[in-house]
């Protein structure tokens, strides 16, 4: 028992060590890559125009909805059936899983997408055949890299390298749309590079799993219970972004109103954004929860509180302070054209921000391979939603489109955690306390921006600053004052893992927002 135990002490200092290192590299790489996504945006936007810009996010949805309802959960099932398979030594099993899955991408998944892009993309042919190629045939060969990158612990590594493609990607449509301004050209420009640069994390795989990934065979010979867990995960996940990604573009199309597609997607992309650097920490909760789940009841419920009240901390305070501010800005940065953008991108931006707080709580419903609740979540959600939209879109426009995703989103984010609260048996009480700090934040930070609206209707800039300032200020005052926020222990844990020299910056800042005697 006791050698059982010195050598299952290593591997857990290992899984710790690839987590704390994957989270925090993907918050480098987020850091990084937002910024210049952010400017890039800012370039296609003003060169394509409202109009082109939305022709643009109606031509990403179509791929991004063809490739996930082809994908059918195999991605979200190859993590969990191989990190558990490693974690236990089944080499064998682990192989098996990884050729199969391969066989499913490239015999199965990618054909379907590349037959749906031929029939709805309206692009000249040349244009067509690269976007195949590289844009459905290039993902399904080597997409297994990144997945397993997170299977071994090594996100680390996976955000390294996305740092690398993210540059050679916006830098290629930074070029497209300089040269040739035109939606169809930026977005073949986007794919393409986006294909060919997935060969990376490929290339970084050990030999031991790159070898079956190079190898496809018959689906058929996975498990049932892979397919148990991937087919309703897959439905799901398609479910899911039609809850929360910006689908309502489809309805404004439908409706025949250009200019309010261009304002919702870039509304709909900021709240994305500003968001980033916190999503990317959740990044390596699935495999984490996973491990967590095979430690008792006691770890994973005290992991989740503890994911949610660290992530409920920092959204709230990327939303007081850093969306008003923007918010102000949309009109100066993307032209007077695309202003009622900020009004769209707060409010979407406040409900994202739920769906971040809650990621935690999909991590462990992910972890428990509870697809089929899953499913039922994103259903449930998605007529709420789909409701919404039918019922507010037509009268309204932009601002239907902004109800139909801020009631999805926050639908489907209660429903998971609702039900994780019950399997962990959390107190109501606990779970509000975690995420008091950023319905907090949502509401102060659109009393702040919408109530200086009318008040001499102040310069767009001037209305931002002034909704930051005042918001952060009562954020840190109502935290102190209701005695939620962080705990002691996330705030020593939080330094712990800061580099040395930035330790004592990041603890006093950490202890505005840390409750006392918790």
């Amino acid at each position: 028992m006791t050698e059982g135990v010195e050598q299952a002490e290593p591997e857990r200092r290992r899984v710790s060590e690839g987590l704390i290192s994957g989270t925090a590299w993907t918050v480098v790489h987020v850091l990084v890559s937002v910024p210049i996504a952010f400017l890039v945006n800012v370039v296609v936007a003003r060169r394509l125009g409202v109009v082109d810009y939305g022709q643009l996010a109606v031509l990403t949805m179509v791929l991004s909805l063809a490739t996930a309802a082809a994908s059918m959960g195999v991605g979200a099932a190859l993590v969990q059936f191989v990190t558990k398979a490693s974690e236990a030594g089944r080499r064998a099993e682990v192989e098996r899983t990884i050729s199969g899955a391969q066989g499913y991408n490239v015999f199965v998944a990618a054909p379907l997408v590349a037959l749906v892009v031929a029939i709805f993309v309206d692009v000249p042919w040349p244009l067509l055949a690269l976007a195949v190629v590289f844009g459905v045939f290039a993902p399904a060969a080597f997409q297994a890299g990144p997945i397993l990158l997170s299977t071994e612990h090594r996100a680390d590594r996976d955000a390294q390298l996305a740092m690398v493609s993210n540059l050679g990607i916006q830098t290629a449509v930074v070029v497209t749309v300089l040269l040739h301004p035109v939606a169809t050209s930026v977005w073949v420009a986007r794919i393409v590079v986006t294909g060919a640069l997935m060969v990376l994390p490929f290339l970084a795989l050990p030999g031991r799993l790159r070898r079956p990934a190079l190898q496809p065979t018959s689906p058929r010979g996975l498990p049932k219970a892979f397919w148990a867990f991937a087919i309703p995960t897959g439905l799901a996940t398609l479910v899911s972004q039609l809850v929360t990604d910006r689908v309502q573009v489809f309805f404004l199309q439908w409706l025949g109103d250009p200019v309010a597609v261009g304002l919702f997607a870039l509304g709909f992309g900021l709240a994305v954004q500003v968001l980033a650097p916190v999503q990317a920490a959740v990044g390596p909760l699935l495999p984490a929860f996973a491990a967590l789940q095979e430690r008792g009841a006691e770890a994973a419920r005290e992991g989740l509180l503890r994911v949610t009240r660290v992530s409920a901390v920092t959204t709230g305070g990327v939303l007081v302070l850093g969306v008003p501010t923007l918010a102000g800005l949309v009109p100066l940065i993307y032209g007077p054209q695309f202003a009622p953008s900020g009004d769209y991108f707060l409010v979407m931006t406040c409900a994202a921000a739920v769906a971040v707080v809650g990621s935690g709580a999909f991590a462990s419903l992910m972890s428990r391979l509870r697809g089929r609740t899953y499913l039922w979540v994103n259903l449930a959600s998605l007529v709420v939603m789909a409701g919404a939209a039918f019922a507010l879109i037509p009268p309204v426009g932009a601002w239907g489109a902004v109800a139909s995703m801020v009631c999805g989103t926050v639908a489907r984010a209660s429903l998971m955690t609702v039900i994780e609260m019950r399997h962990h048996r959390i107190q109501v009480r606990r779970m509000g306390s975690a995420q008091a700090p950023v319905l907090v934040a949502i509401v102060l930070a659109n009393l702040a921006w919408f109530g200086l609206g009318p008040l001499g209707s102040p310069p767009s800039v001037v209305r931002g600053v002034l909704a930051a300032a005042a918001a952060l200020a009562a954020y840190f005052v109502t935290l102190r004052l209701a005695g939620v926020g962080l705990r002691e222990t996330d705030r020593d844990a939080l330094v712990g893992f800061t580099p040395a020299r930035f330790r004592r910056t990041v603890a006093a800042a950490l202890g505005l927002l840390t409750a006392r005697g918790r």
